[in-house]
């Protein structure tokens, strides 16, 4: 299964990052015995993006194409011409379109809240930050998720919610965070690149967003969401699968793809053992059993933080 990934953005950013290692994971996995590798296009602008799918599926080089973002509008003049070929998309503002094209998507609001947990905790200002791109149903999301942990252990903890209106611009991201700190956040949440500089330079703490970023800067980072795309994949290779062994047509459902983290679609990183204390360690990891368990229930709220 040869796989073309088209990003509406630099690939290097942790939401287009999260679905290569998802991905990675299945090629390990081989579902079917399949052989799995992955091309990736970044920078595909949406009014191009037709084009694009358009022409890698006429190709005949792809099994699969997956759009990591809002490319259904695209996706939905090109599959009727390509019956064999798998269509994926990914996030909020899609459409479902059935046949062979699937809408899949992550919400991550359950490993955001034990991130907040470690903030409400280790926050020596009683002021933890948020700087991210848009706010977005996907976006929105994990941040309400972090500020309801966060209270979970520490009601008087305020908070600030800067939108840079970019899925990327670390130099802004970078500006945000630095005045969130002169503002007394000492714990930030990055949902967007370049806030670590930040806080580094400071001598403040952050948590990552969607992958592990322990290893862009170990002296900062608490510990990370992780948004795990792999069942909601493999969902749509099995149907692609009955088709082309069975013969049976691909039928994808009119709602969106997802697993949540009881189900396996998120977890939190590992802690980082060199900053985060004892205590802080072992209530995170508390949590963590109550969500799995499903004891504790994390709502989902996308609207806008307020």
């Amino acid at each position: 299964m040869r796989v073309a990934f088209i990003a509406p953005g630099p690939i290097d950013d942790p939401w287009y990052q999260s679905m290569l290692h998802s991905l990675e994971r299945l090629a390990e996995k081989a579902p079917y015995g399949l052989e799995i590798s992955t091309e990736w296009f970044e920078n595909i602008e949406y009014g191009d993006s037709e084009r694009i799918f358009r022409d890698l599926a006429a190709s005949g080089n792809y099994e699969m194409i997956l759009g990591s973002s809002t490319y259904s509008d695209a996706v939905s003049a090109v599959m009727g011409d390509h019956p064999d070929v798998l269509f994926i998309y990914a996030g909020s503002g899609n459409d479902p379109l059935g046949g062979n094209a699937f809408w899949i998507d992550t919400f991550i609001h359950e490993p955001a809240y034990l991130t907040g947990v470690a903030a409400g905790m280790m926050t020596e200002t009683d002021k933890i930050g948020v700087v991210a791109n848009f706010p977005f149903p996907n976006v929105n999301a994990p941040i309400n998720g972090y500020l309801a942990g966060a209270r979970s252990v520490n009601p008087d903890v305020d908070f600030e919610v800067t939108f840079i209106e970019s899925w990327w611009d670390p130099a802004t991201a970078k500006e945000a965070a630095a005045a969130q700190i002169a503002a007394g956040a000492d714990v930030l949440y990055a949902i967007v690149f370049g806030v670590f500089e930040a806080a580094e330079e400071a001598g403040v703490y952050g948590v990552g967003d969607l992958i592990d970023v322990q290893f862009l800067a170990p002296d900062v980072v608490l510990t990370s969401t992780v948004a795990k795309w792999d069942q909601a994949i493999e969902v749509t290779i099995d149907a692609w699968w009955d088709q082309m062994a069975n013969g049976v047509p691909m039928n994808a459902p009119m709602e969106r793809i997802m697993f949540h983290m009881p189900q396996g679609g998120g977890d939190i990183a590992p802690l980082n053992e060199a900053l985060v204390p004892a205590d802080v360690h072992d209530k995170v990891l508390e949590a963590r059993d109550q969500i799995l368990s499903g004891d504790l229930v994390v709502d989902l709220n996308d609207a806008p933080p307020e």
